[in-house]
């Protein structure tokens, strides 16, 4: 009898869960891009590349939703044989804005953790640093159905994540991602 409960209440459990899963729209992507530094970030470093993947979740009843990704950039050095990496997650809201065209457009925005380091040919790297940091953008979504192409771009600002080669003070870092890819 205790089996039968049991394997009822997991039955309902599974069939609950599938059901806010469905629900939730959940979509998995996968993009890649070039990344802009600007400000002091681009003293010394030169536009890079980006590959990005992404979780999000856009419930249908609501324009707003949440979605997770992670980067890995990498940016060239002006002059000097080498590379700046630069590793990134981020946390953020999703607006859609509501509509039945072939292209959708958004906004995205939130908070996020970057990892840089810098690497010569032949010579020394720096030790690795997180810093926290902002982001907001917008982009599109183009397409029906369950895979769908995306297009954005975003505005990241990395609080200290640069030295001024000047002062040795630590500054505010910014890049700008634009990025396409598939959601599915």
């Amino acid at each position: 009898m205790k089996s039968s409960i049991r394997g009822a209440v997991l039955g309902m459990a599974v069939l609950f869960s599938a059901q806010v899963a469905h629900a939730q729209a959940m979509s998995f992507g996968l993009g890649g891009g070039i990344v802009v530094p600007t400000g002091t970030l681009s003293d010394g470093t030169s536009t890079g590349y980006s590959g990005t993947a992404l979780l999000r979740l856009q419930p249908p009843a609501s324009p707003v939703g949440f979605q997770v990704d992670a980067s890995y950039t990498r940016f060239g050095l002006d002059g000097i044989d080498g590379h700046s990496r630069m590793l990134v997650g981020t946390a953020n809201a999703v607006y859609a804005f509501p509509g039945a065209s072939a292209a959708k457009p958004y906004l995205i925005g939130g908070l996020g953790l970057y990892n840089g380091k810098t690497s010569l040919d032949g010579g020394p790297s720096t030790d690795s640093q997180t810093k926290f940091g902002l982001n907001a953008g917008a982009g599109f979504d183009f397409g029906f159905g369950k895979a769908k192409l995306y297009a954005e771009g975003r505005f990241h600002a990395i609080m200290k994540g640069v030295g001024d080669g000047t002062t040795g003070e630590e500054k505010t870092a910014y890049m700008i991602p634009l990025t396409v890819g598939v959601r599915f």
